[in-house]
């Protein structure tokens, strides 16, 4: 038992051990001899890094509810982009600057209930049905940005780019989603489904209704996340979300959740992948070297090395429980209490 937990505690320690070596790294490398100071340290600085990984962790706290059951979602990118042309389109277009939140949010939401009816009643591989979306949907906010050209951020809604609104959002959006995820049966129920689908199913889990609120919250929080991107931007653009979805994924694995998700999805893990993204991307261009080819060469390493400990650790932790093998749950409650406790 305690091998087992110490397993558990390193599983779980090594994106949190890879983010202070990421953080304490580039603090060191961003020394300024002239001023003895840091520059990764300087309030201004850790403000920026704050902005940018808001976005990040808001729509990663979506895609988490799908990565957790084994899933992918590639069409962040372009339905927070789609959701944000088209609010700001039906706020100008009806001179109800407000109506660019609920708008946003509702066509975020649509697009993700549409990815999640396919892939559970169609049984479509979520990697190529979101693939082919966010290609499909690339094509459809072009077109609306060469009709409405870039629009501008309602009057309005100008007040929401103020730091302590922003801030104050976000820590709530990111309160409710985690609580959502780690205790309520949404979390518990995607977690088992991830561990074992088919085991899930004979427990009474409503496997296809849980794929569905997963891709509906993806797609929720991606409609949120346009709008925070149209009030920090100030205007649309047909750049916008243009290779987020890859941001969010590498946020998701760098913080060491696992493909297959399951037990290895945990919420804290999003909050310290998506730090550790924005903290490369600032600390190389403090070096110098914030040039996209070096900043994207990094991530991947970093990437690659986060999934090769994660997945070895994983392994250790199969091999232990099946030698402990338990006898399976019987109840929807115990499946999911045991996905939580596959490695402890």
């Amino acid at each position: 038992m305690m091998k087992r937990i110490l397993k558990v505690k390193f599983q779980d320690m090594v994106p949190v051990i890879a983010f202070l070596v990421i953080f304490i790294f580039f603090t060191i490398m961003s020394y300024n001899p002239r001023t003895s100071s840091f520059r990764m340290l300087t309030l201004f600085n850790l403000y920026i890094i704050m902005v940018q990984v808001m976005q990040t962790i808001i729509i990663a706290c979506g895609t988490l509810f799908v990565v957790s059951q084994g899933h992918i979602d590639m069409s962040v990118g372009v339905n927070l982009a789609l959701s944000g042309v088209i609010g700001t389109w039906v706020a100008h277009a009806t001179g109800i600057g407000v109506l660019l939140i609920p708008v946003s949010m509702i066509v975020g939401l649509a697009v993700g209930i549409f990815n999640g009816i396919i892939v559970s009643k169609f049984k479509v591989p979520s990697f190529m049905l979101t693939l082919a979306m966010l290609i499909g949907l690339r094509g459809l906010v072009n077109f609306i940005q060469v009709s409405t050209h870039n629009q501008r951020l309602p009057e309005n809604l100008v007040f929401m780019n103020e730091p302590f609104v922003k801030i104050l959002l976000f820590i709530a959006i990111m309160i409710i989603m985690a609580y959502i995820f780690e205790f309520t049966n949404a979390g518990r129920y995607s977690r088992a489904i991830g561990e074992n689908e088919t085991a899930s199913k004979f427990a009474g889990i409503p496997v296809n209704k849980m794929k569905i609120l997963a891709f509906a919250l993806s797609g929720l929080m991606a409609g949120t996340g346009a709008i925070y991107s149209v009030v920090t931007i100030g205007a649309t653009s047909n750049q916008m979300g243009v290779f987020f979805e890859m941001k969010v994924v590498m946020a998701i694995f760098l913080g060491g959740i696992l493909v297959s998700g399951g037990s290895s999805a945990k919420f804290y893990k999003i909050l310290l992948g998506s730090f550790s993204i924005e903290i490369i991307i600032n600390g190389l261009a403090l070096m110098g070297r914030g040039d996209s080819h070096t900043s994207e060469a990094v991530q991947g390493i970093l990437l690659l090395l986060m999934l090769l400990v994660s997945q070895l650790a994983s392994l250790r932790t199969k091999r232990v429980k099946e030698i402990h093998e338990d006898p399976p749950p019987e109840t929807p409650e115990k499946i999911a209490e045991g996905s939580e406790q596959n490695t402890a």
